[in-house]
């Protein structure tokens, strides 16, 4: 089974950024956002970031309680795996650090 190192993590997440900003003329009704909980309530962030690592460094300050997830259309939607697995590659990279 393959696996990915820490390297192929960063190039993961470099490539979707790149991809979403050469393209954001494609993209222009996706952006990501950052939430988190805070004493019992949802709050996001509502920035239009243009990358999962743009929503995810927004969010950090915030505990450990935050996500992201992505507004397609105007509508929130929960992250697709490839997404996803971007997310928790910063997640656990800042996590190490």
């Amino acid at each position: 089974m393959l696996t990915m190192d820490e390297a192929d993590n960063g190039l993961v997440v470099e490539i979707f950024g790149t991809l979403n900003l050469r393209f954001k003329h494609l993209n222009k009704s996706l952006h990501y956002e950052a939430g988190w909980t805070e004493s019992w309530n949802h709050l996001r962030c509502w920035h239009d970031h243009e990358t999962i690592q743009a929503a995810a460094e927004c969010a950090t300050p915030h505990g450990a309680g935050w996500y992201v997830f992505a507004v397609e259309n105007g509508t929130p939607r929960q992250l697709q795996q490839d997404e996803e697995d971007a997310e928790r590659k910063f997640r656990f990279k800042t996590a190490s650090a």
